[in-house]
């Protein structure tokens, strides 16, 4: 508000830490300098150094360019982790120096010091002075130290930040209505709605434009600074100063301790408790600035900011902040209920501010935070899954997931963020209240998001084992869209054709080296954040979202998709699948051909619309790889199936789609049998571990184009089973079903492939010192790989450096903790990757990486396999969806009889039935009502002649029959329960084949 001028007379008073009434003095003075809306309503200044002299105030920030502006940019940028290297160098043209300016990036969540400090490599943020003369106190190498501040607050009320005129709150009144009647009524287009990906690019595309400008503008110096080039270069140095040691967390960090001690008596010593209820006003705003660029959608984008890693793991500072966070939310809810929807006020429009700015700086602190903490900490700390029975801590995860959900119900469906909100809060003197409130409202839409996923994605990881939560306290309230349909999204078909056509570039490419798109950070490969570019999981979203009417629901979907109840995913996900199959498998093409054809007089005129695979039973691996999988995406057209059975006669049966799904069902059970070797290849693809029961990539085969092309293989066969809605049997583990979706593993994600590995590596974060030194570790790792060339089988034991350098590295008490992630990713992303990645590059052949995106790990099993908690299945469902033909009734004898016997089977017998019935041996996913068609019971009647050929059991009457592709069950009728049973049990247990009736 203006140009912030204020007057100040230094003291030379020392600042004492404990003193938290001049803290207050220090940051309210800040917060002045960098033009944060704090409503103090006075004028500041403060003498540095005990020299008594006036601080010069920064250029008015109503200006394009500040010094505000440009001192935000550069403390945001070292809170995100960039270095500012100053140095002055002469000048070829003059005697006169110039200041230029390098950004490098230091420190790690993971420094290599066994802490989570993330210690600032002081060597990395020195500053040279070889022309200044001037001495002070101050040391700048990350920090400000021994530094004495002196402030005095002017006894005046200054007329540029106290007051506005009633003209102009009038003025910014009658806006605001303007702009909430106009949101309110507006009917939402794509544009105004961009997808939180694409809100995040943009975010970070304009902290990059915002980098590049004030780079730029203080290597040549500003022409707005008044005064010759000495002092020029002197205030610029002055900025860079003070961005080092506001973005390096010293200040912050000690600041936090005053304002947020463990007991509000320590804090009150010198303030009276609504004085220091402003202060942490004032401090959280300065905060929120401060981690301004570290907003966003990816956790680990930030995982090198020091200020994150000095404050996140400030317990008792997060524990006072989530609770100022309630506080501020509930104001925000209170004003809301005692104030008329179409009407704000000023009070409103700062409070929501004031809310939101902390909300989104407690968001992007506790994700970081999380990222150090393995499960049975989390578990043990924020949840009452743990021996105690209750939380260590104040913060409850349940609270906080809540929280959110109301908070993003609002920013994602009620009053959803637009792209109009995309503003930078470091250029936060040239905002409006409003566009201010809209700022902060993105900010919170974005790092709520990312706190939210994170925790999501901790509770799948502890799903099958410690469920801290129910699932449906991540599902939204019913979401309706203007669509009016049952499902609150459908897919726009009228633009089907170029949504699959964008779609295709990303399925077609098989090429991808990097298959395994990871989603979670755009990062270099020493891990420092590079310029936001879409990767093609960004623009795979995209296109997803644009197969959906309602810009809402797709930005749900696309974004936070657990907050829609997993059954209403899944239509979603079928409607995607049956407009792609309606469009890749239309025939009327083909047969319209076939009848030219045949019209012409053609010999031979033959249907070309489907790919015929003829495959003997006894070979069904090697004649299905040799035909199928050098077909990519034309896999997805219809496939019909001539078996050859085990004598080599070819079985009558014809494929009306049936018999491919047996094919389909058969040929992955023996493809992901974890028991058998396919090829000359050395080994079984899958394993199966010793703990959980579940399959991973086999890493012990050396990765030859061979061994490739049968993981591509597998990849296309699965996805095909998912293309075509058939359930199927193999169980993966959790780090494949996470690279599947895109996701990276981490160190919690080890104990789903080896648990007892996974406790032995964990075992080093608490020995002792000399108990890890004993082990002589060092930074590398040792295994084996198997290979088979002319049926010799052979193993090959490598060793590989971790870090450059690794093998001279000891492993220490100090990096210990670095070395155990180390591990776990090269053992959970690394030794697997190319397996991995041509798996990917076929199942996207059929499904691509977004469409399952939608779902959760172990959500995502449930797509592939049913719900494997139900053994057998769901008999009283197809009794409910089951239909009778051919004179039976569900009141007759016959059916009771049937219905008991089915009650009677064990659950591996159920699965033969459901096998024979519909050739597939799983419980639909939704139901058996999903069916199409229905299943349905025809009689076969038994002539009394027929009947009375009992003798030896029944054994030479006629056994039940299936037409599967109609999901046809053909039953005789009859006479007793008994003959009926064993005449079921034999045909289902017979393992024959197709042939004609």
């Amino acid at each position: 508000n203006g140009n912030g001028n204020g007057n100040g007379n230094g003291n030379g008073n020392e600042w004492k830490k404990d003193d938290t009434s001049l803290c207050f003095t220090v940051i309210r003075l800040l917060a002045l300098v960098l033009g944060v809306n704090v409503n103090m309503g006075v004028g500041a200044g403060a003498g540095v150094g005990g020299s008594n002299t006036a601080s010069a105030t920064m250029a008015g920030n109503n200006s394009k360019y500040s010094n505000s502006f440009a001192l935000n940019v550069l403390i945001s940028l070292v809170a995100k982790g960039e270095s500012i290297v100053v140095k002055k160098k002469k000048n070829s043209s003059s005697s006169a120096t110039s200041t230029t300016t390098t950004t490098t990036t230091t420190g790690s969540i993971l420094d290599g010091d066994g802490d989570n400090d993330n210690d600032v490599d002081n060597d990395m943020m020195e500053v040279d002075h070889d022309d200044d003369d001037h001495d002070d106190d101050q040391d700048f190498n990350g920090t400000l130290r021994d530094t004495r501040f002196a402030s005095a607050t002017a006894t005046s009320t200054s007329t540029s930040t106290s007051t506005s005129t009633s003209a102009g709150a009038s003025k910014r009144y009658s806006y605001h209505n303007n702009y909430n009647n106009r949101t309110k009524s507006k009917r939402y287009t794509r544009q105004d709605l961009q997808t939180v990906t694409k809100l995040d690019q943009l975010y970070q595309s304009n902290i990059n434009m915002a980098r590049e400008e004030v780079l730029k503008k203080q290597q040549q110096g500003d022409n707005n600074i008044r005064g010759n080039k000495s002092n020029k270069d002197n205030q610029s140095e002055t900025l860079y100063h003070i961005a080092n040691a506001i973005g390096s967390g010293e200040l912050i960090s000690e600041w936090a301790l005053v304002l947020f001690p463990p007991s509000l008596r320590a804090a009150s010593k010198h303030m009276v408790e609504v004085e220091l209820e402003e202060a942490r006003h004032v401090f959280v705003s300065i905060l929120s600035m401060v981690l301004s660029y570290c907003t966003g959608i990816k956790s680990r984008s930030c995982a090198m900011s020091p200020v994150l890693s000095k404050i996140a793991f400030q317990s008792n500072l997060m524990e006072q902040l989530w609770e100022y966070v309630q506080k501020q939310l509930d104001r925000v809810k209170t004003q809301k209920s005692r104030t008329e929807p179409t009407s704000s006020t000023t009070t409103n429009i700062q409070q929501s501010i004031r809310a939101f700015s902390a909300a989104s700086t407690f968001c992007d602190l506790f994700v970081h935070h999380l990222l150090a903490m393995d499960d049975e900490e989390f578990l043990y700390v924020y949840t009452d899954k743990n021996s105690n029975g209750k939380a260590r801590s104040s913060i409850g995860v349940m609270d906080i997931i809540e929280i959110l959900k109301l908070n993003l119900y609002q920013l994602y469906w009620s009053k959803p963020v637009v792209v109009d909100n995309l503003k930078l809060p470091s250029n936060i003197g040239t905002l409006s209240l409003e566009e201010n409130e809209g700022c902060q409202r993105l900010r919170f839409l974005l790092s709520g998001t990312k706190l939210w996923n994170a925790l999501y994605q901790r509770w799948s990881r502890l799903y099958t084992t410690v469920k801290f939560c129910e699932q449906e306290c991540w599902h939204f309230p019913r979401l309706v869209t203007r669509e009016k349909d049952e499902d609150g999204a459908v897919v726009d078909t009228r633009g089907g054709d170029g949504m699959q056509d964008d779609l295709d570039i990303f399925m077609d490419d098989g090429d991808d080296t990097n298959s395994m798109d990871l989603d979670d950070t755009n990062n270099d490969q020493n891990g420092s954040s590079v310029t936001a570019t879409p990767t093609t999981a960004d623009e795979e979203n995209d296109a997803l979202a644009s197969s959906f009417k309602d810009p809402k629901m797709a930005r749900i979907l696309t974004s936070i998709p657990q907050a829609i109840p997993f059954d209403r995913r899944v239509k979603l996900f079928n409607s995607l699948l049956k407009a792609d199959l309606a469009r890749a498998q239309d025939e009327t093409q083909a047969i319209r051909n076939m009848m030219f054809s045949m019209a012409r007089g053609e010999e031979g005129a033959e249907f070309q619309g489907r790919i015929q695979a003829k495959v003997h039973r006894d070979q069904l691996y090697e004649d299905s790889m040799n035909q199928l999988n050098n077909l990519g995406t034309k896999l997805r057209k219809k496939v019909s199936v001539t078996f050859y059975n085990q004598v080599g006669a070819l079985e009558a049966g014809i494929d009306g789609g049936g018999v491919f799904r047996e094919f389909l069902d058969d040929l992955i059970k023996e493809a992901f049998n974890p028991e058998k070797q396919h090829g000359n290849i050395g080994g079984p693809l899958f394993v199966e571990s010793s703990s959980m029961q579940t399959l991973s990539v086999n890493t012990s085969l050396t990765p030859t184009s061979e061994v490739l092309s049968h993981y591509q293989f597998l990849g296309r066969v699965l996805g095909k089973a998912m293309y075509e809605s058939l359930l199927v049997e193999p169980q993966f583990c959790l780090p494949f079903l996470n690279q599947l979706l895109g996701q990276q593993n981490t160190l919690d994600d080890l104990k789903n492939v080896d648990a007892e590995y996974y406790r032995h590596l964990s075992a080093l974060r608490r020995m002792d010192a000399a108990d890890i030194e004993a082990l002589g570790l060092t930074f590398e790792l040792s295994s084996q790989r198997h290979s088979s060339t002319d049926g010799n089988r052979s193993v090959a034991t490598t060793t590989v450096e971790l870090i450059p350098g690794g093998s001279s590295i000891n492993v220490t008490k100090q990096n210990a903790i670095r070395y155990v992630h180390l591990v776990a990713h090269r053992r959970l992303n690394v030794e697997s990757a190319k397996q991995t990645n041509a798996f990917l590059s076929g199942f996207r052949d059929l499904i691509p990486a977004a469409w399952v995106r939608l779902f959760s790990p172990y959500e995502l099993q449930r797509l592939i396999s049913g719900d494997d908690t139900v053994k057998g299945f769901d008999v009283a469902d197809l009794k409910n969806a089951m239909q009778y033909a051919g004179g039976y009734h569900p009141s007759q004898v016959v059916i009771q009889w049937f219905w008991q016997i089915i009650e009677e089977m064990i659950p591996d017998q159920q699965g033969k039935f459901l096998k024979f019935m519909t050739s597939c041996s799983r419980q639909p996913l939704l139901g058996f009502q999903s069916l199409a068609p229905l299943p349905c019971i025809h009689q076969v009647r038994l002539s009394d002649e027929e009947n009375s050929l009992t003798s030896g059991g029944g054994k030479d009457l006629r056994l039940p029959t299936s037409a599967t592709c109609m999901n046809l069950l053909k039953l005789p009728n009859y006479r007793t329960k008994e003959v009926m049973k064993s005449k079921l049990l034999y045909a289902i247990e017979s393992g024959t084949g197709f042939e004609l009736s």
